[in-house]
């Protein structure tokens, strides 16, 4: 049983379908929550309905891949060799149909770093005749019988057939606990499950729901977290994958309570949204008001350590009286446009900040510029030396003995900070551009495919895949497009998209 358990979900994931798919599909999806305790921190449905839109979509995308359909293929037949003679077609294929859950029973234990949580599976067969033929060319020993079901045991692996209900545990005791738990009220049902799911697609390869305020609750370490109000206010979390023929879509909601405020959100609110740099190979992040981002990080800080923010905060005034300027307002207050970054694999990265007073902030640069070193020290780097423009030079440089350097200054009406003095200037120059069905203050793009045929060839060899680079990851990879992101930020949600197009 627990080669037919990898089976069912490898291929599942393989050849996934959406939730919704089947007729009875709400019904099945209510049945196998109820094995989870009403509480359950983290729940995800996989609906194995491999006739609905979502599972052609899929194939579409595979098939766009060379050898896809191949590989895909090998994989099936390879786990169908190593699951006792079970055959997916013949076998697995008519159980299912409805939404496989899989989920947490407990917060403390999710949430803690001992690996010892706990989790429950399950799922309606499609047809209940075609699960006990399955159940029987296992050949699990019987373990007894608890609340009306039949449990068995297999090289390990613990399950109950409870009538046209297939559920896992990790032992027996949470194996009879959840069958308990479906006779009775105290559990998740479907109507709590698809309200943290709220406003996203209901049509998706797998949806995702997490308690999120439970799990803070539950675990001692948060203590400290939860004082930042933001934090203290998170409620639910969904999530969403969905396949397109063009591609595949992550969809994710955070739903938060209380009485906040714009000031009280990570990020700046609205959905107007900042342009990025495209590189190829390199990974462009947008942010429109990044002040708001640390102005909301200092806010955390003082609420989570109110003796280490006070040090910080007479060490700024203690630099404003010596210099005679306002690190609030001639700094931080400067970056309320956008700011367009890249980060190279390698990593190599450059920020252009579009300043509300440019002649202002250069002022401010200068008087700062001499204090930097003694912060980078501060801040566990070491030795690190200041030179300043001279002549036909634009930028400042700090700089490690060992030749690694950051460059910064003001050009062309905009701020450029690089740790690669060549891409400074070029940076300066570059045209951020805006990403397709954006919203929020925070974006991101990349070119997917130059994207990984880096990381191959980077990180190939010393990953034991040899050299991936150059035409033959390139083979594989050229189906692959753009990867864009957002996230858009409310005093009710945090709301964001990851798209990945494929060709």
């Amino acid at each position: 049983m627990r080669r037919l358990i990898v089976t069912t979900l490898l291929l599942s994931a393989l050849l996934i379908a959406g939730c919704g798919g089947g007729s009875d599909s709400g019904s099945a999806l209510d049945s196998a929550l109820s094995y989870l305790p009403k509480d359950a921190p983290f729940a995800v449905a996989i609906d194995t309905d491999l006739e609905d839109d979502q599972y052609k979509a899929l194939q579409a995308l595979i098939r766009k891949f060379p050898f896809g359909e191949q590989v895909q293929d090998s994989l099936r037949r390879q786990l169908e060799q190593s699951s006792g003679g079970v055959n997916f077609n013949d076998d697995v294929k008519p159980a299912l149909g409805n939404p496989f859950v899989v989920g947490a029973t407990d917060a403390a234990s999710f949430s803690s770093d001992s690996g010892s949580a706990r989790f429950v599976a399950a799922i309606k067969a499609k047809d209940k005749d075609a699960l006990d033929k399955l159940v029987d060319k296992t050949k699990p020993t019987k373990a007894g019988e608890e609340s009306g079901a039949t449990l068995y045991e297999d090289d390990g692996t613990v399950f109950a057939v409870d009538d046209d209900m297939l559920v896992f545990a990790d032992d027996k005791q949470q194996l009879t606990q959840a069958l308990a738990r479906a006779d009775g009220d105290d559990h998740l049902d479907e109507d709590t499950f698809n309200e943290g799911l709220d406003g996203l697609p209901e049509s998706a390869l797998a949806r995702v729901y997490g308690d999120l305020e439970a799990l803070l609750k539950s675990d001692p370490g948060s203590e400290g977290a939860r004082r930042i109000k933001w934090v203290d206010a998170l409620r639910t979390l969904g999530a969403t994958v969905v396949a397109r023929n063009e591609g595949i879509d992550i969809d994710f909601r955070v739903r938060t309570g209380g009485d906040l405020s714009d000031s009280d959100l990570p990020i700046a609110p609205g959905d107007e949204s900042p342009d990025v740099i495209k590189r190829k190979g390199e990974i462009g992040l947008g942010i429109r008001d990044l002040a708001h981002i640390v102005r909301f990080a200092e806010n955390a800080g003082q609420a989570v350590d109110p003796a280490g923010f006070g040090d910080y905060a007479q060490a700024k005034k203690t630099i404003d009286n010596q210099l005679g300027v306002s690190l609030d307002n001639d700094l931080i207050g400067q970056l309320t446009g956008d700011v367009s970054s890249t980060v190279s694999i390698d990593g190599k990265f450059g920020v252009r900040a579009q300043l509300e007073d440019p002649q202002a902030f250069e002022r401010t640069l200068a008087k700062v510029a001499d204090v930097l070193p003694s912060f980078a020290e501060g801040a566990g780097l070491g030795t690190v030396g200041l030179s300043k423009p001279k002549g036909s030079q634009d930028f400042y440089a700090l700089a490690q003995p060992d030749g690694d350097a950051v460059v910064f200054g003001v050009i062309d009406d905009v701020l450029v900070v690089a740790n690669d003095p060549a891409q400074a200037s070029k940076l300066a120059g570059e045209q951020p551009v805006a990403v397709p069905n954006a919203k929020g203050s925070v974006v991101m793009s990349a070119d997917a495919e130059q994207l990984v045929n880096t990381v191959l060839g980077q990180f190939g060899p010393a990953l034991g895949l040899g050299d991936l680079g150059g035409l033959g990851s390139a083979l594989f990879t050229r189906p692959l497009e753009d990867l864009n992101g957002f996230m858009t930020a409310s005093t009710d949600e945090l709301r964001g998209k990851l798209t990945l197009a494929i060709d």
